[in-house]
């Protein structure tokens, strides 16, 4: 019953309060190009969030995990916008973004980033996929993930359909790739599989294609999709602060991270 606590005690208060259900606080406005979602009431830093139509965030995104925040700077622009900059504390890579004048960024605070890589090379912020290690809702982060994939179900299982082949009869088998991305984005891919033979999920072998090579057969794995959610939220549920930045769990030995809402993203 305690893993289930925290959904159960928000539809409480969302009654008393007036909130709404928490279904349709994650499907509300995902049409819109951008959306704030209400940081004080979720503990999140106050960043602007979008999803481009009902899918996740570019696959083109890179992401980093426990960033340190340096020397960072806000620019006027010839344009009216303030471009803002900053590095890492340990290296002198330069991330951007252009905004308002108002800081986003706190010197010193550990962040989640992605990114993508312009024309010129340059590393430019997606606001939308940053988010403050050291304030990580783990339950909302999940429930977050898994009401994403929802809405992405159709189309991952078209394609799972269509590309991976195995001999499993019990049931129905994820490849790799589909099964992170509809269980598992919560948390970094390597963990997940990792994570999942540890706990000896039921798998078997499969055989990956990619339509766009007629050729590919890939020798990989697929996973059994019953008991896949029940064994994130048995993670989720379980993690503790291991430092600033990882979490541990007693299912699993190796730390590991835990995105917040705005991180959440099928890159890796």
């Amino acid at each position: 019953m305690a893993k289930f606590s925290t959904a159960y005690l928000y539809r409480m208060r969302a009654a008393k309060l007036g909130y709404k259900p928490l279904p349709a606080f994650f499907r509300a406005n995902l049409d819109r190009k951008r959306q704030i979602w209400p940081a004080a009431w979720c503990s999140l830093h106050y960043v602007r969030f979008h999803i481009k139509g009902n899918s996740m965030k570019s696959r083109d995104l890179f992401t980093i995990h426990d960033l340190i925040a340096s020397n960072y700077t806000i620019t006027k622009l010839a344009s009216g916008n303030y471009l803002h900059k900053f590095t890492p504390a340990t290296t002198a890579t330069v991330y951007e973004f252009e905004a308002n004048a108002t800081p986003v960024v706190v010197e010193g605070e550990r962040y989640n980033i992605g990114y993508t890589v312009d024309a010129k090379g340059r590393n430019i912020i997606d606001l939308s996929a940053l988010s403050l290690t050291s304030q990580v809702n783990l339950m909302l982060s999940f429930l977050a993930a898994q009401q994403i994939a929802k809405g992405n179900y159709a189309a991952e299982k078209a394609k799972n359909d269509q590309r991976v082949t195995h001999s499993a009869k019990d049931g129905y088998y994820w490849g790799k790739k589909y099964a992170w991305r509809m269980f598992g984005t919560v948390i970094a891919k390597e963990a997940f599989f990792q994570y999942l033979d540890e706990i000896g999920h039921p798998s078997v072998p499969c055989i990956t294609r990619d339509p766009d090579l007629p050729y590919s057969n890939d020798q990989s794995t697929a996973y059994k999709e019953e008991g896949l959610e029940e064994a994130m939220r048995n993670l989720i549920v379980s993690a503790t602060k291991a430092s600033a930045a990882y979490f541990k769990s007693p299912l699993y030995s190796k730390k590991f991270t835990i995105k917040g809402i705005n991180a959440i993203t099928d890159k890796k």
